[in-house]
């Protein structure tokens, strides 16, 4: 009886540390292949696109490639620090997945002095007036940069699509 006991312990002793080692497998990191490289491969690619498709972009000095929607064009003065800017938007990763977007979101328009916008988003909305619609191609270091945010992985260059609904 003794025996079948020491039997039985070493048997549940043993599957316990099968099961244990097989559960350390090495996990990838699914972000690995998210690196500033390969943002700037995805740029790259997306102007190629566009070139080909003879589609025209702008661009800032610090690399926000838009695109103005010329059926949307706007009235008025164009955003500017203490607007308070009601809009609608749509974010998306380069691969047209949605991460975020409203119909109606109203914020005050503060860039300088600390805002809950991203750095590019502040400083794309200042090329639009009421009414005036943009795709806005961001790169990560005036997003969400090396570190990500939530569901958006590190080094993810993002599209907003921003139609300004009203500036007051």
């Amino acid at each position: 009886m003794k025996k079948m006991n020491v039997i039985s312990k070493l048997s549940i002793f043993i599957i316990f540390v099968v099961v244990a080692v097989s559960s350390c497998k090495k996990v990838e990191n699914p972000y690995s292949a998210y690196t500033s490289e390969h943002e700037t491969a995805q740029i790259k690619e997306w102007k190629a696109k566009m070139k080909a498709g003879n589609l025209a972009y702008d661009s800032t000095a610090t690399k926000i490639y838009y695109i103005i929607d010329k059926t949307k064009v706007g009235t008025g003065p164009n955003v500017k620090t203490g607007n308070t800017v009601t809009v609608k938007y749509t974010g998306t990763f380069m691969d047209g997945s949605i991460f975020d977007s409203s119909d109606s979101y109203t914020y005050v328009h503060k860039p300088t002095t600390g805002s809950r916008m991203i750095p590019g988003w502040e400083e794309g909305i200042e090329l639009l007036n009421k009414g005036a619609k943009a795709t806005f191609l961001v790169p990560s270091a005036l997003a969400y940069g090396p570190s990500g945010y939530y569901t958006i992985p590190p080094y993810s260059p993002l599209f907003f699509i921003i139609e300004v609904v009203d500036i007051k």
